[in-house]
């Protein structure tokens, strides 16, 4: 097994592993290289669906995606996104094209996701990263200070995007639909990882749509002010993808967003959810040093 770091804090690249040969200690020190890396790379990684699921449950427990229903049938824990998915064929043409936290509007959101390349367009479809990490150990005093032991909301409505069920319902219909299924959660403005105890910086521009205890007009500069900080082009790392990779991220610790790609690409995409244990750490805040 050897690891390349791909950037000073966040994402490695592994090579000479095998998942299908594995062995439980082997998977386990990825895993650590996970938590420690946020976005692990497992480069040539050629699998059947039966594999990639039980290598995905060494993590933890498998999730369903919870919004949507673009399942394989066969194998209702493996999301499939597929660029060109007409003509009655499984998956999502278009999902994650913002920045975003996965599943954080959720009470309890998804702790790692696992990205298999099926196939891959010749160029373009690359996935971008933010070292959530990072961002917090950096924050300046001010704003560090206007969100420290705050709460924010996080809210999948104003993302959500209309589906064939959707048609002949209006938008308070599917409003209000929405709410009563996947109701506003409301999460500390920083995780503390429950494994390594880092702070992060817990909000998102996809999902996160108030800080607590602000005036909406004072949540909204203050939101903005910090996505301007976390998403300067030096802290956007870009992935590009190859044959057979298998991406591994830990959401409590970065931000991701898809790439455009044109209609007629070649992009299919494999991706299970895993609950790897309680998201947020229970323990008191350290003191922020910046």
């Amino acid at each position: 097994m050897k690891r390349t770091d791909l950037a000073e804090t966040f994402v490695t690249a592994v090579t000479d592993f095998d998942i299908n040969t594995a062995s439980l200690d082997e998977i386990r020190t990825i895993q650590e290289l996970v938590y420690e890396r946020k976005v692990v790379a497992l480069k040539n990684q050629t699998l059947t669906r039966d594999g990639y699921q039980q290598f995905a449950a060494c993590f933890g427990e498998l999730e369903q995606f919870k919004l949507k229903s673009y399942h394989d049938p066969a194998y209702p824990n493996i999301l499939v996104i597929n660029n060109r998915n007409g003509a009655g064929a499984v998956g999502a043409r278009k999902l994650g094209n913002m920045w975003h936290s996965d599943s954080s509007y959720l009470a309890e959101p998804l702790p790692l996701t696992m990205l298999h390349a099926q196939q891959i367009p010749e160029t373009g479809g690359d996935t971008l990263f933010v070292d959530m990490q990072s961002v917090y150990d950096d924050l300046p005093k001010d704003l560090y200070e206007r969100i420290n032991n705050r709460q924010a909301v996080h809210d999948v409505r104003w993302t959500y995007k209309v589906k064939e069920d959707d048609v002949g319902e209006s938008i308070q219909e599917i409003f209000t639909c929405l709410e009563q299924t996947f109701p506003a959660s409301t999460h500390p403005t920083v995780a503390v990882h429950p494994r390594t105890q880092r702070e992060s910086l817990y909000v998102n521009p996809g999902y996160t749509t108030r800080i607590c205890d602000y005036s909406q007009e004072q949540s909204r500069a203050l939101l903005d002010e910090l996505f301007a900080f976390a998403l300067t082009p030096e802290r956007i790392f870009s992935y590009q993808w190859e044959p057979n990779d298998l991406l591994i991220w830990d959401n409590r610790s970065v931000l991701h967003c898809a790439t455009e790609l044109p209609r007629d690409a070649q992009r299919v995409m494999f991706r299970i959810g895993v609950n790897d244990g309680e998201f947020f750490a229970r323990d008191v805040l350290q003191e922020h040093v910046a």
